[in-house]
């Protein structure tokens, strides 16, 4: 099974010990102050195990999406976005499936439930054939 995975925010870069970055204040044209501000959050969320549970899973060829890890574009779920936002998240994962079904996976996997949910209703508006699997349901299925 070619699959892909997506990183929940909650899990990679929300899970993240958060540092404080000041950045240096500089100003564009003379009118509104820009900050030059490094990427510090989000570098070192749960990245990794996910992955390697799946590349342990006999049979799955596991495809990386072109954003991924700290980059991974967001399913449009969380945070709330979908109950006060609904097509905003709407919009939101149907980028994300295309970016999925680029790959060429047949499956897009992730380990958050409100992925889960928003990936099976962007599937079902956009016609989409890919299917969604959560990552533990997908380790309960191959060794059964």
């Amino acid at each position: 099974m070619a699959i892909t995975y997506h990183d929940p925010c909650h899990l990679g870069r929300m899970s993240d010990t958060r540092i404080p970055s000041h950045g240096v204040e500089h100003y564009e044209l003379g009118t509104m102050p820009i900050k030059d501000i490094p990427k510090v959050m989000g570098m070192n969320g749960v990245y990794d195990p996910p992955r390697e549970v799946l590349k342990s899973i006999p049979g799955i060829k596991l495809i990386e999406m072109e954003r991924r890890r700290e980059y991974a574009w967001c399913c449009g779920s969380g945070g709330g976005v979908k109950s006060a936002y609904p097509e905003l998240a709407m919009d939101t994962v149907k980028e994300r499936l295309e970016e999925a079904q680029a790959t060429g996976a047949e499956t897009i996997v992730s380990c958050c439930p409100w992925c889960e949910k928003n990936f099976e209703d962007g599937i079902r508006a956009s016609g989409s054939e890919l299917k969604v699997v959560d990552a533990v349901d997908l380790l309960i299925q191959s060794v059964e």
